[in-house]
């Protein structure tokens, strides 16, 4: 069942194909009409009498079906890989699981904690390792230093980050290497630089539920949205010891944390693609031919 607040919308068949609008709806034409016909004042809303009144460019049927399926693709592709990394992923800690917890992470990693002012760095563009990037599929946002206002933590070598805020909510996030932009964590993250094996085995230790539920019982706030751990606590936290792991197993884990950053990163790729393709296959500057071409080619 849906809300109140929501508009179940399907288009007409052989008159308006619901990929197409799907896709029309998130175009900025779509976006400045919706946004001109909200109403309210806490709470911004548009009416359905208004969301008719909406105008979207209406191609052959044929031609919007087609469309949809061009963009779609890539979501597809999307959505199979987000399927594999969490495969990945559970692999992964099943590898790991061996290593019973009896070392304090400190013993095993250090925080790196040199901050920097955003505004000062003289670079184009920083990678920023946030929580809400984090909840959007482990996405490094890459944005303008000058558009964060406050004070990060510098990410110079491969690290994992261990988000203080929430720990019932794991956020472990592995950073294994440096890219084209400098790095910036967020302060709500633990910066970690493993002393004694690679950022795969350190995540896959830290991202163990035992690490996570022993945060939890450390956390300090009243409020549930905002609980934190401190970090000296992070780092007594024990973890198991990457050394009760054998060579063959530690490799093993190396080699599927990089075929979960691979999907990741090509996700990233077919995301910025899909978004570049949609207002010109909408606009018709693009011609769904050569769309499929560049869609097959990439997924």
């Amino acid at each position: 069942m849906l809300g109140q607040r929501l508009f179940a919308l399907r288009g007409r068949v052989g008159v308006l194909d619901s990929g197409y609008l799907y896709y029309a709806l998130q175009t900025e034409r779509l976006q400045s009409q919706l946004i001109a016909h909200a109403t309210g004042t806490t709470v911004h809303g548009i009416r359905q009498a208004s969301l008719r009144q909406l105008e979207l460019p209406a191609p052959a049927y044929t031609e919007q079906r087609a469309i949809a399926e061009v963009l779609g693709a890539f979501d597809d592709k999307i959505a199979a890989n987000a399927r594999m990394t969490r495969r990945l992923e559970a692999l992964t800690l099943t590898l790991a699981a061996d290593a019973r917890p009896c070392t304090p992470l400190g013993e095993i990693a250090t925080a790196m904690r040199r901050m920097v002012a955003p505004t000062s760095l003289s670079d184009d563009v920083v990678d920023l390792y946030s929580l809400p990037g984090f909840d959007a599929g482990q996405v490094a946002e890459r944005v303008a230093p000058a558009s964060i206002k406050s004070g990060k933590f510098a990410i110079s070598s491969p690290a994992v980050l261990v988000s203080k805020l929430n720990p019932r909510i794991p956020r472990i996030w592995e950073v294994p290497v440096a890219g084209a932009a400098p790095a910036l964590a967020s302060t709500e993250f633990v910066v970690l630089h493993p002393l004694e094996a690679t950022t795969a085995v350190l995540w896959a230790l830290v991202a163990q539920p035992s690490f996570s539920e022993s945060l939890e019982a450390k956390v300090a706030g009243t409020s549930g949205s905002h609980q934190r751990v401190k970090p000296d606590e992070v780092l007594a936290t024990l973890i198991g010891d990457p050394a009760s792991l054998s060579e063959g197993r530690r490799s093993e884990i190396d080699a599927l944390r990089a075929r979960t950053h691979a999907a990741l990163s090509e996700s990233v790729r077919l995301a910025a693609t899909r978004d570049s393709l949609l207002p010109v296959l909408m606009s018709g500057a693009l011609r769904v031919k050569d769309a499929e071409q560049l869609a097959e080619n990439l997924t």
